[in-house]
Formats: structure tokens, C-alpha cells, sequence
């Protein structure tokens, strides 16, 4: 995990900073998808920021700075609410689980009172349903017309929650969880269309067999994602993953993107960080890259 939280003092010295952020960036799946400065001072003085039953932090990366903000409501109850918001440059660059994985990390530390992490979003938010199934969490409602819309007829809204004694019972080897966030990022666009992003993720001599049966160099397949990077988020299903080594994890799944299934594998190392060592695709259904 690379990011990390900082306290934020919404009433003090912060207050400007968080203003600058609410006010400057669009949040579309957000009740008010842009607060106006004096809607944002208004929710601080009211303690709506910040106070005995809120927490407020700052979602900074060691490379990218500050990315974001968490909110985290009703934090002396057993159940609290999760309140994410990324800067709109981050979207799509799987840095929302890692923000997830750390608020997570963060309440059940913090709050040992604390049993039941919430989060609620629109239904048609994919791109943040498909964070929470990823990071073990588990869709418990769905609430039809549960979510207002400015200007317009509200949505259904669904609610997602991780237990305490989820969160203590996994088994899951770190690499394991290290290199499934990995691949994860090799399926998002952002990554992809990123040079410097895909080459940090694939490791010297890597090699890919593609769909077609060609096969690929890094530096090919770096050079090639440039300009085709794919469009929208990929639907991952039939996951499958084992230790084969100390460091080695093979990851099996069947992934649909860009229109097109395939099942595909990958064998990454973890030491420490993940890098891909070989990747193949199937297709599924007589697809062809």
C-alpha cells in the first residue's frame, strides 16, 4: 500500500485547503456533485467535517502528493460511514482500493469499538462497486430510489459494508492480495495509456502471449498500450490465485474488456513489490486480438 492518511482540521488550519478541494473538483456520484465555497463553510461550522462523531483525513501518495480526502461519520457508534472522494486527475488509476484498504486499516485500528465499516453509493457508480466487491466487500442493500439527484429524479442508491471480523479472518497471503491489485492495474486505462505506470509493473524480460498467439516483448507491449490502451472498466469473474514459490503467484480469471472476453493468466513476483513476469490470454467465444 502506498498512500497514506493525515488528520485534517477542518475548523482550523486545513479549513482553506479543504475548501480549495471541494469546491475546485467535480464529484458526480456525490449528492452535490460541486459545493459551492459557502455550502462548504456552512457543513464545516456545522460539524459536518469535523467534531466528537467525524473524522476527516487526507489521502496523500508519497509520488502524486495529495490525492484526496476520507470522511468517516458516526465513528463513536459500532457501525461508521465511509465518505471517499479522489481528486478527479487519480480516477481510474486503482488508488481508490488502496485509499479503501487504508480507511479500512485506519478505523478498525483506531476504533476498537468499532464493528461494521459502511459505505453507499449510486447504483450506477460501477467503477466504485466494483472497488468495494474487490477489497472483500459486501453489498448488503439496495435501495430503489434511495439516492436524490440535483435537478432530477433520484437513482437507486446500494450500501456495502466490511466486518471487523472479516477483515480478521482473511487468509489470503499478502502477495496474493498485492499481485491481484497489480493485475487489477494492468486492466485500467489510466494505467495502461501511462508508460512509466505499465513498465514499473512488468519486470525485465517479461513476456506476454496475446490472444492472437503472438508473442511480446515488455518493451512491445509498453509501446503498443500507448495507443490502444482500451476504453472503460473490465468485468472480472472466475478468479483463481496461488502461491507456486516463495515470491511467485499465479493468477487465473476470465475478464471481459473492450467488448471482448478471454480468460487469462498471469505469474507475478512479489519481492517486495509486484512485477509481472509472464502474461497469456485466451479468447473466449472465438475473439481475436
Amino acid at each position: 500500500m502506498t498512500v497514506h492518511l493525515v488528520p485534517v482540521d477542518a475548523a482550523g488550519t486545513d479549513r482553506s485547503a479543504l475548501r480549495r478541494f471541494l469546491t475546485t473538483e467535480t464529484f458526480p456520484f456525490h449528492v452535490v456533485a460541486r459545493p459551492t465555497p459557502e455550502q462548504v463553510d456552512a457543513a464545516i461550522d456545522a460539524g459536518a467535517w469535523g467534531g466528537a462523531d467525524t473524522e476527516t483525513l487526507w489521502i496523500d501518495h508519497p509520488d502524486h502528493g495529495r490525492i484526496g480526502v476520507l470522511r468517516l461519520q458516526d465513528v463513536n457508534d459500532p457501525t461508521v460511514m465511509l465518505d471517499l472522494r479522489l481528486a478527479e486527475r487519480w480516477r481510474g488509476r486503482g488508488l481508490g482500493a488502496e485509499a479503501l484498504d487504508a480507511a479500512a486499516g485506519h478505523i478498525f485500528r483506531t476504533r476498537p469499538s468499532v464493528l461494521r465499516f459502511e459505505g453507499q453509493t449510486r447504483a450506477d457508480n460501477v467503477a466504485m462497486r466494483r472497488t468495494f466487491s474487490r477489497r472483500g466487500w459486501v453489498q448488503e442493500a439496495h435501495y430503489r430510489d434511495g439516492w436524490p439527484i440535483e435537478g432530477g429524479e433520484p437513482v437507486a442508491s446500494v450500501a456495502y459494508a466490511l466486518m471487523r471480523r472479516d477483515r480478521d479472518s482473511r487468509a489470503v497471503p499478502d502477495a496474493i492480495r498485492r499481485a491481484w491489485e497489480a493485475e487489477e492495474q494492468l486492466l485500467t486505462p489510466g494505467v495502461r495509456s501511462d508508460p512509466a505506470r505499465v513498465g514499473a509493473l512488468l519486470a525485465e524480460g517479461f513476456v506476454e502471449i496475446g490472444q492472437s498467439g503472438r508473442r511480446w516483448t515488455r518493451d512491445e507491449i509498453v509501446a503498443a498500450l500507448v495507443h490502444e490502451p482500451g476504453v472503460g472498466d473490465a468485468v472480472v469473474s472466475d478468479r483463481e490465485a496461488r502461491m507456486i514459490g516463495p515470491d511467485l503467484v499465479l493468477l487465473e480469471y476470465r475478464v471481459r474488456f473492450d467488448g471482448r472476453d478471454s480468460r487469462r493468466a498471469a505469474l507475478w513476483r512479489c519481492d517486495p513489490h509486484p512485477r509481472c513476469v509472464f502474461h497469456q490470454g485466451t479468447a473466449v467465444g472465438g475473439d481475436e486480438n
